[in-house]
């Protein structure tokens, strides 16, 4: 059976009023918040048990019927530490892991379920319409990603050029038990500080020393990403 995690400890600063009182995550599009449209992404895939790793209001997930998982050190740590909390999990189960703070059809939780491997990365093939909206300078923002065959090579790190970039990470993955087993042996042997670093950077490093594990499954439709204000406005107007 698989398992879904959704990461929802971290504020959203850079969201400002809009995060005051609300975790980041509970912002609405389409009066629905975040959180709910991923929530139900995974029940019309047939996943059930659902844990939602929480840290700032976490008080306001109270009445969420799903699992929840604290971490008690959000205010200090970065997202690759909500998700080692949520070890016990991963050392036995099959999970997909999900941000909160991302819109995106179904269809994507369906291409992890189907794909075969013991880590798998979810890749937005069409980041770059989202980009050109969302930045006057795509290249700010935007971060390596490229792979060989079905397998990731590099990830993270800034660009020069938009067309030396194959897409971009869609904030979806999937992990087997065995790849947990080896990304936790990478860890101890490499010296992570799971503290400071964020998914993306840890699979920057990951794939250096490991090829040929982490898989890539690519998927075309809808997707966005919520940062910043200027993030949300566009999502919910008609722009978007």
């Amino acid at each position: 059976m698989i398992k879904g995690i959704i990461l929802a400890a971290g504020r959203g600063s850079r969201l400002g009023h809009l995060t005051k009182k609300k975790p980041k995550s509970f912002n609405k599009t389409n009066n629905k918040r975040y959180i709910d449209i991923v929530i139900d992404n995974f029940k019309e895939n047939n996943i059930h048990d659902i844990n939602i790793v929480v840290g700032y209001k976490k008080n306001l997930f109270k009445k969420f019927p799903q699992k929840k998982i604290f971490n008690n050190k959000w205010k200090f740590t970065n997202i690759f530490y909500s998700l080692s909390k949520a070890k016990k999990i991963l050392n036995d189960d099959i999970c997909i892991i999900s941000y909160s703070d991302i819109i995106y059809d179904k269809e994507a939780l369906k291409l992890l379920i189907q794909e075969k491997g013991d880590i798998i990365i979810l890749n937005n093939v069409n980041w770059k319409k989202i980009w050109k909206k969302r930045f006057k300078n795509p290249l700010k923002d935007l971060e390596n990603f490229d792979y060989k065959g079905k397998y990731l090579t590099r990830i993270g790190g800034k660009v020069e050029t938009m067309s030396s970039v194959k897409g971009q990470f869609a904030g979806l993955f999937k992990i087997s038990p065995k790849g947990w087993k080896i990304i936790s042996k990478f860890i101890q042997i490499e010296k992570i500080d799971i503290n400071k670093i964020d998914i993306t950077s840890f699979f920057s490093k990951f794939v250096k020393k490991h090829q040929k594990i982490v898989k890539v499954v690519n998927y075309n439709k809808m997707w966005f990403e919520v940062d910043t204000i200027k993030d949300h406005r566009l999502l919910n107007s008609k722009i978007y």
